[in-house]
């Protein structure tokens, strides 16, 4: 479960680099171009828009001009002078019926130098000073007679309502001369405002929610808007960053919210009313439309773009998972081999699914086979090394065992050698007493025969078991002497298998090293194997040192066993002479001064030998003891030695191979 989260950990940051690496240009991208096509967009919309207002602002101040112009032909035509010297109104009223058609005025008013109203062509009325219609106009026309009559210049009124239930309208006048030249009257224009909605009604390309219309200077509408009403002309306050702005400067561009409180992209321009009309007052064009048809493109542009960015998504994600299933895969079966290398199974190989693969990954998983492959035959070697060194630490403790013993029985036949010598040394110093004393008492000759001939063959006795003695000791001397040559052999032996061993350690650390990071386990098992070998050679060599030791020891013993077998040899043949003077005393009385006297020089050379045979003894046992010493180091190395072989077979044998 460790290591398919690890492989699922390692797949999940796969798929997020795959998608990271994926989104981060696509939104650069995307980011980029959605500000470029908006602003590109928001530039072509305030163009449009300005465009619009352009044309607009020109289709009403060339309605106003053109009306205006129309208005002062007609004061200045020789009609009109006619009329009002003829005061013959009634018959002008076809030609005021086509200037009203051909210019869409409403009324055609002339109001007298006194300010009288004195002819409506709408109604074909003349106001006489008895007439008791009253004018319905007279507010409005008023203050433009009097402007007029001041300024002998044509001009206009701002939109007005002069009657309740009369539509707003505007009102243009153009002074009308007699013959003579002087001002006589005033010639005036009805134009409602309806005419003014015509002009900029159409949407000329603003779509559902572009609108124009018309502000004054009190920011009343001075035209219907498309989304209200068509009472709001001078009821609709529009007090807005466009309206505002475009008082104070001649045309600009604004984004804001608008009188219906939506937000919208503006253009605005004052018309210069006083300048091209020659008004008192002036009037704002705003065109405007809201903004989120005006960026209704960039919205589809963004949703295309996330359903872009969705599916590319997607196919990053597919793409990644992909990728990154053939990346986690095979580390994960990597992985999960490597923990069971860990636990001591070399028998572990990573199954090559695609054994043609090229890249690192197919490098790594082939090179982790082959290390295993490699380490396996390394362990095997060495396992059959290990057990190869237990069976000669095995015989080598057997021999050691024996050789134990076999000093331990030397030891005690020399104790019993010596005791024996030391009483063959009393036995003859006792002779030799006597002998003298066979010298100088006669009477005493037999007693001291008889007393020799018992000694005589008390020493042969004794002489007949050191004799004995010397010759078990010469066998386990010898004995002792093949043993240690087996053990030399066999130290041989260990000394080969440890340098095979530390061999083996060193193919085994470069295996290791070829193996990189999957090595270091191979190269603590190869530094494992290489100590134990170099332990191995010492203790060899500590055991060879000792056997170096023994074999001193036992050349020793044997030559003193060589010595005290001559010794007992001439001690034998001293005996038999002995017993020969012996039995010619009985006969002999006579020489008994002269025997004794060669008893006497015979016990001195036989206390002497037995001086020789007891140092050699002293010095057998001095060897034999450091032979068993020896043999003590060298059980003590062995068990040293077998319980190394041991542990490394306990190491080796945890590996599964």
């Amino acid at each position: 479960m460790k290591i398919r989260s690890i492989s699922k950990s390692i797949m999940a940051k796969l798929i997020i680099q795959f998608l990271i690496v994926g989104l981060i240009p696509l939104i650069g991208m995307g980011t980029l171009t959605y500000l470029f096509a908006r602003d590109a967009m928001k530039t072509e919309v305030y163009n449009h828009l300005s465009s619009v207002n352009s044309i607009k602002k020109v289709q009403v101040l060339e309605f106003l001009e053109d009306r205006m112009k129309n208005l002062t032909l007609l004061s200045r035509t020789q009609h009109i002078r006619n009329m009002l010297n003829n005061k013959t109104y009634q018959e002008m009223s076809p030609l005021f019926d086509y200037y009203m058609k051909a210019f869409g005025y409403s009324d055609i008013l002339l109001v007298d130098k006194n300010g009288q109203t004195v002819y409506s062509a709408a109604g074909n009325t003349e106001y006489t000073a008895d007439t008791q219609a009253a004018v319905v106009t007279r507010d409005a026309t008023g203050p433009l007679w009097e402007a007029i009559m001041k300024t002998e210049t044509a001009t206009m009124t701002d939109i007005v309502s002069y009657q309740e239930n009369a539509p707003p309208a505007l009102f243009m006048g153009a002074p009308v001369y007699t013959d003579i030249g002087e001002m006589g009257a005033v010639l005036i224009s009805q134009i409602t405002a309806a005419r003014l909605n015509v002009l900029i009604a159409g949407e000329t390309g603003m779509r559902a929610s572009g609108d124009t219309y018309i502000v004054g200077p009190d920011y009343l509408l001075r035209s219907n808007s498309r989304f209200l009403d068509n009472n709001t002309i001078l009821r609709q306050k529009v007090d807005t960053i466009s309206a505002r702005q475009a008082f104070k400067h001649p045309s600009g561009l604004a984004a804001g919210k608008n009188y219906r409180n939506v937000d919208v992209l503006s253009a605005y321009a004052h018309l210069d009313l006083p300048r091209r009309i020659g008004t008192d007052f002036d009037w704002a064009i705003i065109t405007e439309i809201a903004e989120t048809e005006a960026f209704g493109l960039l919205e589809k542009l963004k949703m295309n773009t996330y359903w872009g960015m969705g599916v590319l998504i997607v196919l990053v994600g597919i793409v990644g998972f992909i990728q990154s299933r053939m990346l986690s895969r095979p580390i994960n079966e990597l992985s999960y081999h490597i923990v069971r290398l860990n636990d001591g199974d070399f028998t572990t190989e990573v199954p090559l699914t695609h054994p043609n693969r090229k890249d690192e990954v197919g490098l790594l998983l082939r090179t982790f086979n082959d290390g295993s492959k490699k380490f396996r035959r390394q362990m095997k070697n060495l396992l059959e090394s290990t057990n190869l060194l237990l069976d000669a630490i095995s015989r080598i403790s057997t021999t050691a065992s024996q050789l134990a013993t076999s000093a331990s029985e030397t030891s005690s036949s020399i104790s019993e050698v010596t005791t024996t010598a030391e009483e063959v040394k009393q036995t003859s110093q006792l002779a030799s007493e006597k002998a003298e004393y066979v010298a100088q008492s006669a009477d005493s000759t037999t007693r001291i025969s008889l007393a020799g001939k018992q000694a005589t063959e008390n020493t042969m006795i004794g002489i007949e078991r050191i004799r004995k003695e010397m010759n078990h000791i010469a066998e386990s001397t010898v004995k002792l002497s093949s043993q240690t040559k087996s053990i030399e052999d066999i130290i041989n032996t260990v000394s080969d298998i440890a340098d095979q061993s530390n061999i083996l350690s060193v193919n085994a650390a470069i295996e290791a090293a070829k193996a990189g990071e999957h090595g270091k386990g191979f190269a603590v098992v190869a530094q494992e194997v290489k100590t134990l070998a170099n332990q191995s050679k010492e203790a060899t060599n500590q055991v060879r040192e000792i056997l170096g030791d023994i074999q001193k020891a036992t050349s020793t013993a044997v030559m003193a066993t060589e010595r005290g077998t001559k010794t007992v040899a001439e001690a034998v043949e001293l005996s038999e002479q002995a017993g020969d003077a012996i039995d010619r005393l009985s006969n002999r009385v006579t020489e008994s001064a002269e025997a004794a006297m060669q008893i006497t020089a015979s016990n001195q050379q036989q206390l002497s030998g037995m001086d020789q045979l007891s140092q050699a003894m002293e010095s057998i046992n001095d060897a034999t003891q450091q032979n068993l010493d020896g043999v003590k180091q060298l059980e003590d190395a062995i068990r040293g030695l077998e319980e190394m072989a041991q542990a490394l077979k306990s190491f080796t044998a945890s590996y599964k191979i």
